[in-house]
């Protein structure tokens, strides 16, 4: 893992159950999942899992008791049920379902990580990979990219979409970076949040995946949408939403945390079609009753 200014390389009302069936979703099948299925691939983890459908309900062994869903209070402003309490059982779980999490992106340096996040902004992570295997080849220091020509730059990243803006921001941050920090990607929440285009969602990835500082908790649309369905918070701001998970979870988990939730809002919760007949949260979920 980088050191902290050392260019190294480094490798988430309606909800009523009462008036519902209490029996399980029904699954496909009731046999035991392979547990390997639900772990990164590790020879091409941009196109393998988490991306693979989930057919049946996983085995997982429980030894917290959650709290009933009806005996939960609401949430002031939503008036939807407050789950915090349940959120030590819910993390159990997840913990199985994606033991060791690992990030999508490919990157091998702090800088690169900036420049893979920037990136991937309304982008798949797996066509980021195939945009970086080029662009590190071609950008190999933070000089590079600082002196890069826009144009073309804008051309060799055209393909994720926004390259405009993505091209600004990552050319100005390799500057500010030469400029203001010594060349040394900085390894605060505070200097990196100065950077053209990085907010907290990218500062707090930089700083875990590129110098195993764990902040913060990274939040995207996954995570956002997935930690109001279980029902760990009623806010809609990605800042807001941080601090109330942080309350519940351990700081050694804030990026497993974030991976997790991605994972599981790309296999199982999905936004549009959620297969709560397989999810192995279903019954601490107060979303898979409404």
């Amino acid at each position: 893992m980088a050191t902290a200014k050392k260019e190294t390389k480094t490798k988430s009302a309606k909800n009523e159950p009462a008036a519902k069936s209490t029996a399980k979703p029904t699954a496909k099948s009731t046999a035991e999942s392979n547990p390997e299925a639900f772990k990164k691939s590790t020879k091409k983890p941009d196109n393998k899992t988490p991306r693979q459908t989930v057919t049946e309900m996983p085995s997982v062994k429980r030894t917290i008791k959650p709290v009933p869903l009806s005996d939960l209070p609401k949430f002031p402003i939503s008036g939807k049920p407050d789950n915090r309490q349940n959120f030590s059982a819910v993390w159990e779980i997840l913990q199985q379902l994606y033991p060791k999490p690992d990030v999508e992106l490919n990157f091998e340096t702090p800088f690169e990580v900036l420049a893979a996040t920037i990136l991937s902004a309304q982008c798949t992570d797996r066509q980021v990979n195939t945009v970086t295997k080029v662009l590190f080849k071609k950008y190999k220091t933070i000089e590079d990219y600082a002196n890069a020509d826009p144009a073309e730059f804008g051309k060799d990243i055209y393909s994720t979409g926004f390259y405009n803006s993505k091209t600004k921001h990552i050319i100005g941050s390799a500057n500010m970076i030469l400029n203001n920090y010594g060349g040394q990607v900085p390894d605060t929440m505070e200097e990196l949040t100065k950077l053209p285009g990085v907010g907290r969602k990218t500062a707090n990835i930089v700083l875990s995946r590129g110098f195993g500082i764990n902040d913060g908790i990274a939040v995207d649309t996954h995570v956002k949408r997935l930690s109001n369905k279980i029902g760990f918070t009623e806010q809609d701001d990605p800042d807001k939403i941080e601090q109330d998970l942080m309350k519940l979870a351990d700081k050694k988990d804030y990026d497993d945390l974030s991976l997790t939730l991605i994972f599981h809002g790309r296999r199982v919760c999905d936004a549009k079609k959620p297969k709560c007949d397989v999810c192995a949260i279903w019954d601490m979920c107060p979303s898979a009753f409404v």
